[in-house]
């Protein structure tokens, strides 16, 4: 039964914005200081847990001020106007949940949260927009039960311009890495992700491993049979050696920072499911890749082998977006409490 301040709450309309309910919440949360920041979108299913740890174990390695984002939909049951009393009931239900998450972040400072109340991509778009979210971490829960990116994820890889931490619902749930993947394929913006996986290694202990997959070299035509055979073979053996000796510099490059670091080139194989696999036998925890690579296709939210790896590995996926610019040097791998990050 509803008490008198109960009735008195729940006699409140729907707010016309998300801005009411989001301003209260940031207001009573402690701890809400401006500065880059990682927001992390949870739902009501299990995997909120799931990825408020994730959510947490990334934002403390790399200096980013956390908050737990919830977002209530404004349209009731077919389309029909929101009760005000299952209005509240929901908003105090969520509110509540927010606050047990916030909780449960194991971190040195108890996350922000935010209410929001509307479109899930319009309103978590916007918010980050605003409040300088530099990182959104969130499921990959698609409710078709295949292999693709749910219409949320689409929604921020297509209108947003943040980066994104995916948590699949195999993935487990530790706030510690030991292993962590960096896909690389010879171009900038493949290797431009290094020095955020660096940081976060260095912050877990983890060891970072970098792998590159040399995909099949296209048929040869124009030439006779045998003729395109030994050109065939001798493509695929200059572009594996000089992948090889670029895999390694990168390697030495990045063991200067005194981590363990290796190095796999795999192939002639097909990149997605190759690295997927890999990802799978090294039982890695994390994997940092940059949305696009070698192709850089900028009519695309992300390239394939981003969205590959985003909707089959069973470990969370950071898909680092050009909205993060960091250099490939040691004075960048030392956040000391500020973020390591620089807005280009």
């Amino acid at each position: 039964m509803l008490s008198q301040s109960d009735l008195q709450l729940a006699s409140d309309p729907p707010p016309a914005t998300s801005r009411a309910i989001s301003e209260e919440l940031r207001e009573n949360t402690p701890h809400a200081a401006k500065g880059p920041r990682l927001l992390a979108c949870v739902d009501e299913t299990p995997m909120a847990r799931a990825v408020t740890i994730h959510a947490g174990a990334v934002a403390r390695s790399l200096g980013l001020e956390m908050t737990l984002a919830r977002v209530i939909e404004e349209g009731g049951r077919y389309g029909a106007p929101v009760d005000p009393i299952e209005w509240q009931l929901r908003r105090q239900e969520h509110h509540s949940q927010l606050r047990k998450l916030a909780e449960d972040a194991n971190g040195p400072r108890q996350p922000a949260a935010v209410l929001l109340s509307g479109d899930a991509g319009d309103e978590l778009i916007d918010w980050s927009e605003t409040h300088g979210t530099t990182l959104l971490a969130l499921a990959t829960r698609n409710d078709s039960g295949r292999h693709a990116l749910g219409s949320t994820v689409l929604r921020l890889l297509e209108h947003g311009s943040a980066s994104l931490l995916l948590v699949p619902p195999q993935a487990r749930v530790a706030p510690t890495y030991r292993r962590i993947l960096v896909p690389v394929d010879g171009s900038p913006r493949a290797e431009s992700v290094i020095p955020v996986a660096l940081i976060i290694a260095r912050a877990h202990g983890a060891e970072l491993i970098l792998v590159h997959v040399v995909p099949p070299v296209r048929r040869l035509s124009g030439f006779r049979a045998g003729q395109a055979q030994d050109l065939h073979s001798e493509i695929e053996r200059q572009s594996a050696r000089g992948a090889r000796e670029h895999l390694e510099q990168l390697r030495l490059r990045a063991q200067e920072v005194g981590l363990v670091v290796h190095s796999t080139l795999l192939g002639p194989a097909e990149p997605r499911q190759a690295t997927c696999q890999f990802a799978r036998e090294k039982d890695v925890d994390l994997v940092v890749m940059s949305s696009h690579g070698a192709t850089a296709l900028s009519d695309v939210p992300c390239g394939s082998v981003a969205e590959y790896l985003a909707t089959h590995c069973t470990m969370p996926v950071l898909m680092v977006r050009p909205n993060l610019v960091t250099g490939f040097c040691g004075d960048d791998l030392e956040p000391d409490g500020q973020s390591v990050f620089r807005f280009g």
